[in-house]
């Protein structure tokens, strides 16, 4: 019996020793890349698809329109014979008393930031060419005017006139290229329609631009572009430097040609301070808000002008400080 018993055992000794329990390996869940879709990249607007016809178009266009309207509204071509001079700055007994060199300041200004935004559709990943293009547009299209007015009568290329434009055109070059200057000036126009330009005797009444005895123009220097008032409340606030005349105008019931006598007619300073809107409404506007475009439009139409805060300093009558803007008090 012992000796079957150590057979067995030494059989069963060379037997392999039973597998050890495995455990089931959990199956190799496959990898899935997710691709998150790129944005469709936005098709340029139909400007920005045509940049050479967009920008040969403007330039072509605006002095042939210019000259339409010279010709229906400042007599352009009534004479074949080409005139040119200076017809003077802002002397007492200058035509318009100079406040013409300060509307043509101002329109090319604004004609220069018009633009500017048209070529910004046509360049809109370049805004410093777009610049250029608007404010060299602007001053060709007062280089026309002025060959336009050179074949009128009544005017004449004014090499005064031209330099007035020019430097509309170079303050609003000098905004589009440097945020900081445009952060620290603004260049406006106030319009109150005089009585003159309002009467029958006047044909065009559609040509406010020269209704020169309603208008005062300003340059504002905006407190917030400094940095002592960035952060406290005179950045909402403007120091303004305008300059306006009154009764020099032919239709105006105070002027020399209504009375005989020069003695109404005034060349002002104005020295005052406005509000500043369009910081205002920046600051504390929502952003899409319609407002934003009433600030803006704020930045070139001065509506200050309505309640002038400030004081005229009367250069044809010794230097007399009076308040107001003179319109309403013209002899009618």
């Amino acid at each position: 019996m012992h000796i079957l018993l150590l057979i067995l055992q030494l059989q069963f000794s060379q037997l392999p020793p039973p597998a050890a329990d495995e455990k089931p390996q959990p199956a190799e869940v496959p990898q899935i890349e997710v691709v998150t879709p790129q944005p469709t990249p936005a098709r340029p607007g139909l400007l920005a698809r045509n940049p050479t016809v967009s920008t040969v178009g403007a330039y072509a266009f605006i002095p042939a329109l210019a000259t339409l309207l010279g010709m229906q509204m400042w007599e352009w071509g009534d004479t074949t014979h080409f005139k040119a001079g200076s017809d003077g700055w802002f002397q007492r007994h200058n035509t318009h008393g100079g406040a013409d060199k300060m509307g043509h300041a101002w329109s090319f200004y604004m004609g220069s930031r018009l633009f500017t935004t048209y070529f910004d559709a046509v360049h809109p990943d370049d805004h410093r060419k777009a610049a250029f293009f608007g404010a060299g547009l602007s001053w060709f299209g007062s280089v026309a005017v002025e060959i336009g007015d050179g074949f009128a009568s009544v005017y004449g290329f004014s090499y005064t006139d031209l330099i007035a434009n020019t430097v509309g055109v170079a303050l609003a070059l000098a905004q589009e290229l440097w945020p900081g200057v445009d952060d620290l000036f603004d260049f406006s126009t106030h319009v109150l329609y005089s009585p003159g330009f309002m009467s029958p005797a006047n044909p065009n009444k559609f040509d406010f631009a020269t209704d020169y005895s309603g208008q005062l123009i300003t340059l504002h220097l905006r407190l917030g572009g400094l940095g002592l008032a960035r952060s406290n409340p005179l950045r909402y606030l403007r120091l303004d430097l305008g300059y306006f005349a009154r009764c020099y105008e032919v239709n105006d019931g105070c002027s020399k040609e209504s009375l005989g006598t020069d003695a109404y007619e005034t060349r002002s300073l104005y020295v005052g301070v406005s509000f500043d809107l369009a910081r205002m409404i920046r600051d504390h506007g929502e952003a899409n808000s319609w407002l934003q475009y009433f600030g803006t439009f704020s930045r070139y139409y001065n509506f200050n002008g309505f309640f002038p805060m400030g004081l005229n300093v009367d250069l044809n009558h010794g230097n007399a400080v009076n308040f107001g803007m003179s319109t309403d008090s013209q002899i009618r």
